[in-house]
């Protein structure tokens, strides 16, 4: 029980506080960062992009050096995405709705969500809006060309 109130509390902090970093329109793309760790971006058919004011960045990439699973599921023709302890994601490419089904079995994590910018397919990787990265509880941000993920380690706000 111990722990569920822990959780709850650090949900309502991050109802509490705003993470996002404010990112500059157009601005290149260098490095991005998990957790403190440069990912090899090479392999990638393109670098994160610019799609107008949203910056977007590979799905896979990102979600895995967070600890996250992802999957594509053939049937849904969709993307998942599961942290493996709070909730799970389903993207389908060419629409900006994301379905997330929570693990919890106190607090419903239920919803749908609409991004900012429709999930894209480049060559066989999935490019998502950075900011679908808030939903699963992480702090982003891009600063001199260096995009950072990392789990947000919010306090409570009195």
């Amino acid at each position: 029980m111990k722990r569920w109130k822990k959780f709850l509390a650090l949900l309502l902090a991050l109802l509490c506080l705003s993470s996002v970093s404010a990112l500059a329109a157009g601005e290149r793309v260098e490095a991005i960062q998990v957790n403190g760790k440069s990912l090899d971006l090479t392999d990638l058919p393109r670098e994160p992009y610019w799609e107008g004011e949203t910056l977007m960045v590979p799905l896979r990439k990102i979600a895995e050096a967070l600890g996250y699973t992802v999957t594509w599921d053939r049937e849904l023709h969709a993307a998942v995405v599961d942290d493996d302890y709070i909730q799970r994601a389903v993207l389908r490419p060419g629409t900006a709705q994301v379905d997330f089904t929570g693990h919890l079995k106190v607090i419903d994590m239920e919803r749908t969500v609409e991004n900012v910018a429709k999930t894209v397919i480049h060559q066989g990787y999935t490019y998502v809006p950075l900011e679908f990265f808030r939903e699963f509880f992480n702090d982003t941000a891009l600063e001199s060309g260096t995009v950072t993920v990392a789990p947000s380690m919010a306090e409570l706000c009195g």
